[in-house]
């Protein structure tokens, strides 16, 4: 246990310099960390896709009044929805479709 304690601490060290990447190692492999945006603003991702707020809660699965309040920040998206708005920003087909399937 002390080990692990140990290696751990020296990783996010290293990490926190600048000297490692941002592969997370578990047990069995390296797993490469993917990279998600601080902030994303739903309303640009929104008119980009040239939808209503309508049109684009429910063609995603947002609830209207929540997407309302990020896009008047009241409210901002926890990481996990930046990373959802993200991927709907690269790849909407891709991910309208998916939840259709």
């Amino acid at each position: 246990m002390g080990k692990r304690l140990i290696e751990s601490m020296r990783e996010a060290v290293e990490f926190a310099k600048g000297e490692r990447n941002e592969s997370k190692v578990t047990k069995h492999r390296s797993i490469k960390a993917v990279s998600i945006p601080d902030s994303i603003n739903p309303k640009e991702v929104r008119l980009a896709l040239n939808m209503t707020q309508e049109e684009f809660a429910a063609r995603f699965g947002f609830n209207l009044h929540t997407l309302r309040n990020w896009e008047h920040n009241r409210r901002h998206p926890d990481r996990a929805v930046l990373a959802y708005l993200y991927a709907i920003s690269k790849h909407p087909q891709e991910i309208e479709s998916s939840l259709r399937d």
